[in-house]
């Protein structure tokens, strides 16, 4: 009997958590302890140090982080382009 490609189980969601080995630098990821998303920086053991755009950064257990979802993605870019315009008008004061 053959079996079918789809008899081989449910494909994991854009927002399951992530395999230990798939997370890279660069990849937004949402922390559910902060309950917000921010983009891997860099890696320190079973941390990972996250970044936002305003330049919060935070560490966070790998454990506690998900594949950030398309609408957070956004959320995120959304806040760069704000946090750029406003500096834009601070400096041009």
């Amino acid at each position: 009997m053959s079996e079918s490609a789809s008899g081989s189980g449910p494909s994991p969601s854009p927002s399951s958590s992530p395999v230990l080995g798939e997370l890279r630098l660069g990849m937004v990821v949402f922390d559910r302890r902060y309950d917000m998303p921010g983009e891997i920086a860099g890696f320190a053991g079973p941390l990972v140090h996250l970044i936002r755009p305003t330049g919060l950064h935070w560490e966070a257990n790998r454990f506690s982080l998900r594949l950030a979802t398309p609408y957070e993605k956004r959320q995120l870019r959304a806040l760069g382009a704000l946090h750029r315009t406003r500096l834009k008008g601070i400096r041009g004061r």
